[in-house]
């Protein structure tokens, strides 16, 4: 920015004559290639869905389309976050147009005139319609405020009218995308093998005692791990590191942030606005006229919510400038009142009950009773609380509760006992509640002052000094930079911080910390390559420099992408066979024996096993473990075997297998009810119409057979 405004100062001629040249030899360029855009032959498409083409205008189409009916439902155009959101939904919108839609009209689905009638009007209100025309006072579906709405809509204004058009759509589609659910899912057969499995998984059960060594307790320095023996694992196990196309970078991301002179002239401007407030004969009018926020009067039962400096101040007062989240801050105390609700500011230490007994009881009423005894004789009150309280929320806040009101989210025996205390200090007795004992002490009196405050927020900015030197300062790192090693340099001695992000695909948004690295993402798949070095991309908070540093094709990771797992597996394996090896010279009934070893590392212990399980205690997320289990008659004890963190060994204490069943018609049921919940979202929209769901497997089939190409990273 600040090299641009200088090029145009001081050389003005020489610029407008480059950019015409440039222009020119860009038409030339562009009337030579295959694909030139002015003779017609650019890919315009965005996708390839089930065999048809979507071009860039038909999709710009559904997004302009989505973003009209989001600004008719919310009033103002949808920002950057919510756009990306919109684009997302009209990909979605034309999966469902050329996927899904054909089948339809394929198997003769449809939603005749009758039906929308019946949906909206009928006998079978669509649920939308209930909830959007209910009677507010019963919450109960009101019919005749349908009839009234519908009858006004001739001369309802076009935006309304062209909203429950888009409504009335929405409805439609989803009763298509029902009936085509419905109808695949009468054809998802359960098979008695299925059904079976789901019955012994619930119902065959065993208990196994076990010995486990986690691979933590050996040393990693006892082994070495080389480049060929990773390369190797890689080789091995390639369908464990399948990859979708990617790219790696390195990044300088500068924020854009007000600088101290930036905020000197803000706290300067609130400084005389303060003055101004203090004079003001009416302060809701001098706040709403000068503040940056909405909300600059504001009637506060909560001490805490007011400056200290107007608790218990005068009317006029005014409190000194503050800044806290990005803005400076200045209110004014405009008047005291007597409100409904009363406050107090209070602590407690809490004892609780170790059980529900008698004996539990009288044994916390006891300690909580001590407790109190040595805060009379002048204990210090945040030592015992940090010492005793079951409160952990507080208990190293000195036991702080802080202000808080009547209504607050408190247990009622506290309450009563807090708000019939007047003055400060201890309460008398222990509060019994269901939490157990408190002991409480009042640090602020009850109290029922209501403040009505005028507030006048300034948001700090960024001058356009501090914007210039900022974009200079990542214009200078792209401008001396010409490959990676040199970026890194570059970035280093400048003070910046370099860092990297991996596996970002073609239609990613977020890039490392950048969330709104969408410009970003493009320059990967469009413009970069390999060590070169980005222009300064303006961003919403930030500018930034990258350097892309590696492409993953489709397939196989290489081994600097996943080195760090690889290298983990690789010396997990030589961990297995060292521990085996151990346990090797030890005999296989000597539990003692093998977890001296080990120490107090190993493990052993017993577990409870259906044929559904997929952990054990102690030992975590094992299911391959839970099917050796299985596999063992009662008595019976495996050899040492690998999971994915450690060596186990099992020995089968009890084993019941339930009998086969004649009929498993019940599990047939549970098993297609499962299969039926496993939904997903196939399309949505910018307003609060409910999302259409399919069965997640019917989704999955129909994309496959659409063999959807997307291209989107092309454009946005």
């Amino acid at each position: 920015m600040a090299l641009i405004n200088t090029l145009r100062k001081r050389m003005g001629k020489i610029v407008v004559a480059f950019v015409a040249f440039s222009m020119f030899a860009f038409i030339l360029t562009d009337l030579f290639q295959s694909n030139s855009t002015l003779l017609g032959g650019n890919d315009r498409n965005i996708a390839e869905i089930a065999g048809t083409d979507v071009s860039y205008e038909e999709f710009q189409a559904k997004v302009d389309e989505l973003s009209y009916v989001f600004a008719i439902n919310n009033g103002r155009e949808p920002q950057a976050a919510e756009q990306r959101t919109i684009r997302d939904q009209a990909w979605n919108a034309l999966i469902l147009d050329k996927a899904y839609y054909p089948q339809y009209a394929e198997l003769g689905i449809e939603v005749t005139s009758a039906e929308q009638v019946d949906m909206v009007q009928g006998n079978n209100i669509d649920p939308q319609i209930k909830q959007f025309f209910s009677d507010p006072n019963t919450g109960q579906f009101a019919r005749a405020n349908v009839t009234q709405f519908l009858s006004s809509l001739n001369s309802a204004p076009a935006q309304q009218r062209a909203s429950w058009l888009s409504f009335e759509q929405s409805l439609i589609q989803s009763r298509l995308t029902n009936k085509y659910s419905n109808l695949m899912g009468m054809t998802d057969y359960v098979t008695t093998a299925e059904a079976k499995a789901k019955y012994l998984a619930q119902s065959s059960n065993m208990s196994v005692d076990y010995f486990y060594v986690p691979f933590f307790s050996v040393c990693d320095s006892l082994f070495s791990v080389s480049e060929s023996e990773m390369e190797s694992y890689l080789s091995e196990h390639s369908e464990e590191y399948q990859r979708e196309e990617s790219r790696s970078l390195s990044y300088v991301s500068i924020p854009i942030e007000p600088s101290a002179d930036d905020s000197a002239f803000v706290k300067e401007e609130i400084a005389e606005l303060a003055k101004g407030l203090a004079e003001a004969e009416n302060d809701s009018i001098f706040a709403r006229r000068n503040s940056d926020g909405t909300n600059y009067f504001r009637t506060i039962g909560d001490p805490s919510l007011v400056p200290t400096e107007l608790v218990g101040a005068e009317p006029g007062t005014v409190s000194e400038p503050v800044l806290a989240a990005g803005k400076y801050t200045v209110q004014k105390l405009s008047a005291v009142s007597e409100g409904d609700e009363a406050f107090v500011k209070a602590r407690h230490i809490l004892i609780e009950m170790d059980g529900n007994s008698e004996s539990a009881k009288a044994a916390a009423r006891t300690q909580a009773n001590d407790i109190l005894r040595q805060l009379r004789r002048g204990a210090d009150f945040a030592e015992l609380a940090a010492a005793n309280s079951s409160d952990q929320s507080n208990a190293n806040n000195g036991g702080d509760l802080g202000w808080f009101g009547e209504n607050g989210n408190f247990v009622q025996p506290f309450k009563d006992a807090v708000f019939a205390h007047r003055g400060t200090g201890l309460l008398a007795e222990p509060v019994e509640t269901s939490f157990g004992y408190h002991i409480i002490r009042i640090d602020e009196p009850k109290t029922y002052t209501t403040y009505k405050v005028a507030v006048i927020e300034k948001e700090l900015f960024e001058s356009d000094a501090t914007m210039n030197e900022i974009y200079r300062q990542a214009d200078l790192l792209a401008a001396n930079s010409d490959d990676t090693e040199s970026f890194v340099a570059t970035a280093k001695e400048s003070g910046m911080q370099v860092r990297n992000a991996s596996s970002i695909g073609k239609n990613d948004s977020r890039v490392g910390v950048i969330t709104d690295g969408r410009a970003v993402a493009l320059w990967l798949y469009n413009d970069a390559s390999v060590d070169k070095v980005s222009d300064v991309f303006e961003l919403e908070s930030s500018y930034v420099v990258a350097v892309m540093t590696g492409r993953q094709m489709k397939g196989t990771a290489k081994l600097s992408q996943v080195r760090a797992e690889v290298e983990s597996r690789v010396l997990n394996e030589k961990k297995a066979k060292h521990i085996k090896d151990k346990l090797a010279g030890i005999s296989a009934e000597d539990t003692d024996a093998m977890k001296e070893a080990y120490g107090s590392e190993a493990r052993t212990g017993s577990a409870d096993l259906t044929l559904g399980s997929n952990s054990f205690p102690n030992v975590g997320f094992a299911p391959e473990a839970v099917g050796v289990a299985f596999s063992l008659d009662e008595g019976e004890k495996t050899a040492p075997f690998d999971i994915a963190n450690g060596v186990l060994v099992l020995k089968a204490t009890t084993k019941s297998m339930t009998a086969d069943q004649e009929n498993y018609d019940s599990y047939k049921t549970t098993v297609a009810n499962e299969r039926r919940s496993r939904q997903t979202v196939i399309a949505n929209f910018p307003l609060s119409f409910t999302p259409l769901f399919v069965p997640q497997s019917l989704d999955n089939a129909v994309k496959e057979f659409a063999e959807i190409e997307d291209k989107r990273y092309k454009f946005f």
